[in-house]
């Protein structure tokens, strides 16, 4: 396959990262979480940020990898991991968005709409079906965008008047950066779950500039 220079994306990368494990699939299986799905007002840029940091902690605890996709869902990809470990990563996700209609109700059919989970090394090549798929979608998806955008006149080419940074410039940038303190400019908060009129519940820490 071909890659379009003009389309990178998460999507890609999951569609090469799987086609990698055609010879490596022992042990690795996979859940995709649908927060496509929640409200608007629930997938915003830092509802997923914070999703995709409730799987950073077992991502090299299990080999594991997390995608992005461009519709907020997301695909962990993970080895030699018991269900139950990873699953409750899942449920915490789950609690996180409790409030949202995605999240409740603990019927079978509930969680299904929530996640959906992939058995890599018996079933290899559906799920390579549902990688070519996820990413086939993603090109369909951008190119649609693409020609809106071009429709509405919003891809005409801008003059770009930035200047490159000459050695010099760039020597002096680096020094201060080394002298630079950026203790200021560093925060760190906890994420918490706050769920009716219980007290916030700490999920974890986040570090961020």
């Amino acid at each position: 396959m071909q890659r379009d220079e003009n389309i990178a994306s998460q999507a890609y990368l999951l569609l090469d990262y799987a086609q990698r494990l055609d010879r490596h699939r022992e042990g690795r299986r996979a859940v995709q979480i649908h927060l496509s799905r929640l409200k608007p007002q629930n997938r915003r840029e830092q509802h997923i940020r914070v999703a995709v940091n409730t799987f950073q902690e077992i991502v090299a605890q299990y080999d594991g990898q997390v995608f992005v996709l461009s519709n907020c869902d997301l695909m962990f990809l993970f080895k030699d991991a018991k269900i139950s470990d990873i699953d409750e990563a899942v449920m915490r996700l789950r609690f996180l968005f409790s409030e949202d209609p995605l999240a409740q109700g603990n019927d079978d059919e509930d969680l299904a709409r929530f996640c959906t989970w992939y058995n890599i090394q018996a079933n290899y090549n559906q799920f390579l079906e549902i990688a070519e798929n996820i990413y086939e979608e993603e090109q369909r998806r951008e190119r649609r965008l693409a020609a809106a955008a071009e429709a509405a006149g919003e891809m005409e080419p801008t003059a770009d008047d930035r200047k490159p940074l000459n050695p010099e410039q760039l020597g002096r940038l680096e020094d201060f950066l080394e002298r630079a303190d950026l203790s200021s400019v560093l925060r760190r908060q906890h994420i918490c779950a706050v769920i009716g009129e219980n007290p916030p519940q700490s999920i974890f820490k986040e570090l961020f500039i």
